[in-house]
C-alpha cells in the first residue's frame, strides 16, 4: 500500500544543510495500523508529510496504492492526495464553520453538490459520534470532540490512507483512549490503512500492528509491535518501552557490578520476556527440571499488548558453569526474549 524507498530530506540551514531524513525505507501493508515513534526532532513529522508529499523528498521514491507520488506533476498530485486523509495534533478546524460545515469543507472545494455532501457527511457524523453536535462551532467543543471532527473531515473524501500527525498529543489520557478506540474501529470497519506518528509508546502498544523507531533521521528498528516489546534491539526502543513497562533492575542490584563471563562461585542473572502462549507455559519449572539448576525469581511483571499476554521475569540461575550455560541455551531455544544481564557473586547482592 505505502512504500517509501531511500527517502532523504535536506533543508538549508544557516550553518549548512540540515539532514532531517537519511535514507529512510519503510513499507506499510494495506489495512494495517503502522506507527512511527521517535523523540522530538527525530524526523517523524517530516517522514509522515513525505507520504502525501506535503514535504517533497530530496532523494527517494514515495509509492502509495501503486502510484509513484514523487514523480507526479502538481496537478496529478492534487488528485492523488484526495485518497490520503490527514489529521493533526491541533485539529486545524475552521472556527467560523459548524461541525457539519467543517466536515463538508473538502467536499465543497472539489465541487460536490449539497445533496451529495449531505449524504457523505451525515454518516460520518454518526461514525465519530457527533450527530448531536452538527450545528455547534469548534469553540463549543472539547478537545476530543474537535479531533473527532478532524477525523470525520479527513474521511470525507473516502481516502484509502489516513495519516495521523501526533493526533492525541494535545489530549488527556482518557480522551486519548477514546480517540485510539475510534481509530481502531475505523480501521476495521473501513479497511483503512493508518499511519500514525507519536512520541508515546502507550499509543503504539494500544493500536499499532507494526512500528518503526526513528532517531536522528534514521529508522533504527522496525517490526511487529509485539516483537519490539519482547526483543527490543536498541537503547532508544528500550527507553520508550520503559515508559509503560518497568524494565529497571530491582533495588537489590543497586551498585552491583555485573560480569559478562562466569566468575568463581557466581550466579547468572537473566531477564526473560514471555509472549502469547509462552506466558502460560511452566518455563521456570521446566528449566529447573531439565538443567539441574536452582532458579530464584527476583522480579516479575505481566501486561497485555492488544490482548496478547506479555510478561517479564528477572531470574537468578544458580549452578555450576556448565549447568548455567545449559540453562541459558534452554531458554534461548524457546520462543522467549532472553537478555543476559550478567554474572554476580552471591556476596555481591544486597539480599546476601
Amino acid at each position: 500500500m505505502i512504500n517509501l524507498s531511500g527517502i532523504v530530506k535536506t533543508y538549508p540551514g544557516s550553518s549548512g544543510p540540515v539532514h532531517a531524513l537519511k535514507g529512510v525505507s519503510i513499507q506499510v501493508n494495506s489495512g494495517e495500523i503502522f506507527g512511527v515513534i521517535g523523540k522530538s526532532g527525530a524526523g517523524k513529522s517530516t517522514l509522515i508529510r513525505c507520504i502525501n508529499m506535503l514535504e517533497k523528498p530530496t532523494v527517494g521514491t514515495v509509492v502509495v496504492d501503486g502510484q509513484e507520488l514523487s514523480s507526479m506533476s502538481e496537478r496529478d498530485l492534487r488528485d492523488a492526495r484526495k485518497k490520503i486523509g490527514m489529521i493533526f495534533q491541533h485539529f486545524n478546524l475552521l472556527s467560523s464553520r459548524t461541525v457539519y460545515d467543517n466536515i463538508a469543507f473538502p467536499l465543497e472545494l472539489v465541487g460536490w453538490d449539497k445533496k451529495k455532501i449531505e449524504d457523505a457527511v451525515l454518516p460520518l457524523l454518526d461514525l465519530v459520534g457527533l450527530s448531536d453536535k452538527r450545528n455547534q462551532y469548534p469553540s463549543q467543543l472539547s478537545g476530543g470532540q474537535k479531533q473527532r471532527v478532524g477525523i470525520a473531515r479527513a474521511l470525507a473524501s473516502r481516502p484509502k490512507v489516513l495519516l495521523c500527525d501526533e493526533a492525541t498529543s494535545a489530549l488527556d489520557p482518557q480522551t486519548t483512549q477514546s480517540i485510539l478506540e475510534l481509530l481502531k474501529d475505523i480501521n476495521k470497519r473501513l479497511g483503512l490503512t493508518i499511519v500514525l506518528i507519536t512520541h508515546e509508546m502507550q499509543v503504539i502498544k494500544q493500536i499499532c500492528d507494526r512500528v518503526a523507531v526513528i532517531e536522528n533521521g534514521v529508522i533504527i528498528e522496525q517490526g511487529p509491535v509485539i516483537d519490539l516489546f519482547a526483543k527490543p534491539e536498541t537503547t532508544t526502543t528500550r527507553e520508550f518501552i520503559r515508559t509503560i513497562i518497568n524494565y529497571d533492575l530491582p533495588d537489590i542490584f543497586k551498585d552491583t557490578a555485573f560480569s559478562p563471563v562466569p566468575l568463581t562461585d557466581s550466579h547468572l542473572i537473566v531477564r526473560v520476556s514471555f509472549l502469547g502462549k509462552a506466558a502460560k507455559e511452566p518455563i521456570i519449572a521446566s528449566l529447573i527440571r531439565h538443567c539441574n539448576v536452582d532458579v530464584s525469581i527476583l522480579f516479575g511483571n505481566i501486561d497485555h499488548i492488544q490482548n496478547i499476554p506479555f510478561g517479564t521475569l528477572i531470574i537468578e540461575v544458580t549452578g555450576d558453569t556448565t549447568s548455567m550455560q545449559s540453562a541459558l541455551n534452554y531458554l534461548e531455544a524457546r520462543e522467549l526474549g532472553v537478555e543476559v544481564i550478567g554474572y554476580v557473586k552471591r556476596d555481591a547482592l544486597a539480599i546476601s
